[in-house]
């Protein structure tokens, strides 16, 4: 009965397709994340694309089934817990696998990995047993391992590696948000966690944005305490957490239909520095902090505007803004940003993908409220912050 009823629900293959997108945006700002801390000794290749890009949409293709599933009332696939080991196939490389057998070294994807899985246990519901106190133990060492490893760069004391690290560790906690998924009951603690969740997906969100800001920017890069962190991370984590409480208020009823012009908060805070458009860029602060939320803003109506033309308006807007970087890609990058190279390819997936998923997450007030509630609201709680 369970197979019959599987690919006759559509709501099956958004959440997988919305998955997929999350999943892919979020490989891509890892891939962003590994080039701060290997700096000029990384390099993207093909199987960037092949061992950290596709794993990663299929990871989150599967958890966002898992996640849709639960919201039909489908029983749970216990299988589908396991959907981070996907992240282990960077070991087909065969140079990272050496490394691993030789000197100890690119271990991070099993890192990844063992914290993905850890951290789904502890963050889902359930006893305190053995066994979940011993995942709690190796989650919280990968979190700070993954945290600290941040300093490679930089110190924790100085603005790149204090981002840095919150790079690498709200990347996993979003990761150990999405394995809840799989479990039976979701992540504890309800609804009242949304602004929370949204906060630190938020922050993780803007963290990638900074890092595809310094991948434009390249050598001219500079991260600093105002332009990285007033800028940019710290009004990422507030509008997370405002969307965050829009999907809260939406469930209950009350919605918050005002919330949808909260990413504009990036170009309020840019509003001192407009008086000389020339440095609008210093610090990978700039015209796309500006245009990003905009975009955002337009990609919500899009999806969810209540008037036909405004969202025909709305999607025609949004793609003209996809397709206007696939124009300019080498204009504004260099030859590196081409579409059929792999950094190009890398960098143009990232930028995409944050675009796509501040348009899902932006268009969380303009949503119509559930018309059923689900059979555990919790459930959703990553699934709903990821977008």
């Amino acid at each position: 009965m369970d197979r019959a009823r599987t690919p006759a629900n559509p709501r099956l293959t958004q959440g997988a397709v919305l998955g997929a997108i999350v999943g892919l945006t979020w490989a891509a700002a890892l891939r962003a994340w590994m080039s701060q801390l290997a700096g000029d000794a990384t390099a993207s290749t093909w199987t960037t694309v092949l061992l950290v890009l596709l794993p990663g949409a299929a990871v989150g293709a599967l958890l966002g089934l898992a996640g849709a599933r639960r919201s039909v009332g489908l029983p749970h696939r216990r299988a589908l817990v396991w959907a981070p080991v996907l992240f282990a196939t960077a070991l087909l490389d065969p140079a990272i696998f050496r490394l691993l057998i030789t000197t100890g070294e690119g271990s991070g994807a099993l890192m990844v990995v063992a914290t993905a899985l850890t951290g789904g246990v502890v963050l889902s519901r359930g006893r305190w047993t053995f066994g979940r106190v011993l995942c709690a133990v190796v989650w919280s060492m990968g979190m700070l391992l993954l945290f600290f490893i941040g300093t490679m760069p930089a110190p924790l004391s100085t603005p790149l590696g204090a981002w840095v690290c919150l790079f690498g560790a709200s990347l996993m906690a979003v990761l150990s948000f999405g394995a809840a998924l799989a479990h039976p009951h979701g992540i504890r603690g309800g609804d009242a966690l949304l602004p929370w969740v949204g906060a630190v997906t938020g922050l993780a969100w803007a963290a990638g944005l900074r890092g595809f800001m310094a991948a434009v920017m390249g050598d001219e890069s500079a991260v600093s305490w105002i332009g990285t962190f007033g800028y940019v991370l710290v009004p990422g984590t507030a509008i997370g957490a405002l969307l965050g409480w829009a999907e809260l208020e939406r469930r209950r009823g009350r919605p918050r239909r005002f919330l949808v012009w909260s990413p504009l908060i990036f170009g309020a805070v840019l509003v001192p520095g407009l008086a000389d458009p020339a440095t609008l860029l210093d610090s990978g602060v700039g015209g796309g902090a500006i245009g990003v939320p905009l975009i955002s803003v337009i990609g919500a109506y899009a999806l969810a505007g209540r008037r036909p033309v405004v969202r025909r308006v709305g999607a025609v807007v949004f793609i003209a803004a996809l397709a206007v970087w696939a124009v300019t890609a080498t204009t504004v990058g260099g030859p590196d940003f081409a579409l059929d190279t792999p950094h190009g390819v890398w960098t143009t997936t990232l930028y995409y993908g944050l675009l796509v998923t501040a348009a899902l997450a932006t268009s969380i007030p303009l949503r119509a409220q559930p018309q059923t509630s689900p059979r555990d609201g919790s459930a959703r709680i990553a699934a709903t912050s990821a977008r």
